[in-house]
């Protein structure tokens, strides 16, 4: 006499094989993981706002700061030395409230030479200050001269 009925051996499955589901969800999930760093920039970078201008500066109001690729400076082509520029700056902004001042600098020119003008700008309290730049092709660096 058998102890097991024949009925067990004819009846299906009662549970799902949830293993072929769960390789989809997870195969799924490894793909997202991999692809959306990819979406964004690579390089994390806490961007600053700019509000835009409420209007344009007046062109009689516009002063020039030149810096050579030696270092010499030059106010709207008169030469001046780095220690007379916050005096010109104020003088300037005493004439002008609305002052704005446009930079121009050889591209040569040591980093730190350049930063120091913008310092004196920005202690001098200039409320504008933009920098002079070559036209050239977006996305592609200017040509040598």
């Amino acid at each position: 006499m058998k102890r097991f009925s024949q009925r067990s051996a004819t009846r299906g499955f009662s549970e799902l094989n949830l293993t072929p589901m769960l390789d989809f969800a997870f195969t799924l999930l490894v793909i997202f993981l991999i692809t959306t760093p990819l979406l964004e920039n690579s390089i994390d970078v806490a961007l600053p706002q700019a509000s835009a201008n409420r209007r344009p500066p007046d062109p009689r109001f516009v002063q020039t700061v030149t810096v050579t690729r030696t270092g010499a400076l030059y106010w709207n082509q008169e030469p001046i030395t780095g220690a007379q520029l916050p005096a010109k700056i104020a003088e300037a902004l005493r004439a002008h409230p609305d002052l704005a001042v446009a930079v121009r600098a050889d591209p040569d020119l040591r980093y730190q030479d350049l930063v120091a003008v913008f310092d004196a700008l920005q202690t001098g309290g200039v409320p504008q200050v933009a920098l002079v730049h070559a036209e050239g092709k977006p996305g592609r660096p200017p040509s040598a001269p």
